[in-house]
């Protein structure tokens, strides 16, 4: 058979023409299809410069619950996706009103962003196992490019996190003012070394509950305390707190609050707690009092958090006990015949601890962090952080946060009370303080011994450290 060459080539030639054709025509209509063009600052929202992503961002891998398909966060329009480790209470999830609020804040934060910028929560469970600061350290080591760039955290989680060098300085990225707006414990608390790690988000205090119908005029200090003989519950078991994720003792918020009351010393420079004996003395003589004249109820050891005691008041067993604001808020309408007062200290009232959780970022990234910085300040703004604070039944980080709420003799107490609120003692020496400290409130409420005695063996192995 024979081959005509001259055709052959001439049919090759033309079916090169078709594919080169056939490529053109495919390459303007994936032009064609290009996504619009994000739009402009919604209307009356304030005007935030939108980030304009790096041209070639760096690949980041999926994050645990996060939505699957895109390798990167960054979408093919150039959107940054902001990905936020939250527990579903502080989430556009959460059950009660702050949710629905919350999942306002955020378009309304993606809006104020010109459309460059979505923000997706993830949420974590709050402790242990699974949870955010259990993530956060085990993904750290084998597959950083999981890690957020926004975090929420249970504050007393802040330092460990900071040890482990997974939260980024603010110093550079939040103004001067916003930090100044805080009330002073909501500064302190997510300071380390001199830098601003974390910025507090919403808070929780102690104060007194005290029936009116069995308390006139509420004692302010230890002296008026035993002499009117009022029981004053409060919890003096070891509070196992669930951040802690650990057996080891701990003591309550309200002996801290007596002993700084007293003259114990937080160093305001790393918040470490400083053993005294003179303060260490006059607390634990008050207690080894209160328990002879009857005023400490003995099931004190027995309970391990505030709610512990709001349930025994409620039930009418003591006319006064040590309750959180956020349980006294929610519970304040059921018993109309409660009254509120500062805990009572040595000489004056004592100091509240401040709890609460905080926020703070992970990403490396500066570009990240500039959108996770006008993020976290987008929350605080007073009035977002004061509204969503109220809707959830927790208390605001700043006085201009209480607007919202309106006027009530008792939120002008919890202005007050945070005003003047500490932030929990820190420091790689405050488990053995604390320790101690257990130990010897123990041995006065429990093994009878005297409190002088009880101080020296609280002392003595800090002595012998040194």
């Amino acid at each position: 058979m024979s081959c005509n060459f001259g055709a052959l080539r001439t049919v090759r030639s033309a079916i090169f023409i078709l594919c080169l054709a056939w490529l053109g025509l495919s390459a303007l209509i994936g032009c064609s299809s290009s996504p619009a063009a994000a739009p402009d600052h919604a209307a009356g929202a304030p005007a935030v410069r939108p980030i304009t992503q790096p041209s070639t961002p760096a690949p980041v891998a999926t994050r645990p619950g996060a939505p699957a398909p895109s390798p990167t966060d960054t979408t093919s329009s150039g959107v940054i996706v902001l990905t936020w480790w939250t527990p579903e209470f502080i989430s556009p999830k959460a059950g009660q009103a702050g949710g629905g609020l919350m999942g306002e804040y955020l378009s309304q934060f993606e809006q104020t962003q010109g459309g460059k910028v979505k923000v997706n929560p993830v949420l974590k469970a709050r402790y242990g196992k699974g949870g955010l600061l259990d993530y956060l350290r085990t993904a750290q080591p084998v597959a950083p490019g999981i890690l957020p760039d926004v975090v929420v955290l249970d504050t007393a989680e802040l330092e460990k996190a900071a040890g482990l060098g997974l939260l980024q300085p603010l110093d550079k990225l939040l103004a001067p003012q916003l930090l100044a707006d805080l009330y002073p414990f909501a500064r302190e608390v997510g300071q380390f070394d001199g830098q601003q790690l974390a910025v507090q988000y919403v808070a929780d205090l102690d104060h007194v509950a005290y029936s009116r119908a069995m308390v006139a005029s509420p004692p302010l200090n230890w002296n008026s305390l035993l002499a009117n003989k009022t029981k004053f519950l409060f919890p003096a078991g070891n509070p196992q707190p669930a951040a802690a994720g650990s057996l080891s003792d701990d003591v309550q918020a309200i002996f801290i609050s007596q002993y700084v009351s007293a003259g114990g010393i937080v160093k305001a420079e790393n918040r470490q707690l400083v053993l005294q004996e003179e303060p260490l003395l006059r607390v634990l003589t008050f207690y080894s009092e209160g328990q002879m004249a009857g005023v400490l109820p003995p099931a004190a050891l027995d309970l391990v958090n505030p709610d512990d005691a709001f349930s025994v008041y409620a039930r009418g067993d003591v006319d006064m006990a040590n309750v959180s604001a956020r349980r006294f808020l929610a519970g304040q309408d059921s018993l109309p015949n409660t009254g509120f007062a500062p805990l009572p200290g040595w000489d004056k009232p004592a100091p509240p601890v401040a709890q609460g959780w905080a926020l703070a970022i992970t990403t490396t990234d500066p570009v990240r962090q500039k959108v996770a910085a006008e993020f976290i300040v987008w929350l605080l703004s007073a009035q977002r952080s004061g509204a969503w604070a109220e809707a959830a039944g927790w208390l605001p980080v700043m006085p201009q946060g209480w607007q919202p709420w309106g006027s009530a003799p008792y939120y002008d107490f919890l202005h007050q009370q945070l005003a003047t609120a500490i932030a929990h003692p820190a420091g790689p020496g405050y488990a053995q303080t604390a320790g101690q400290l257990r130990k010897a409130i123990v041995s006065v409420l429990k093994d009878r011994v005297s409190p002088a005695q009880a101080v020296q063996v609280a002392l003595t192995p800090l002595v012998q450290n040194k």
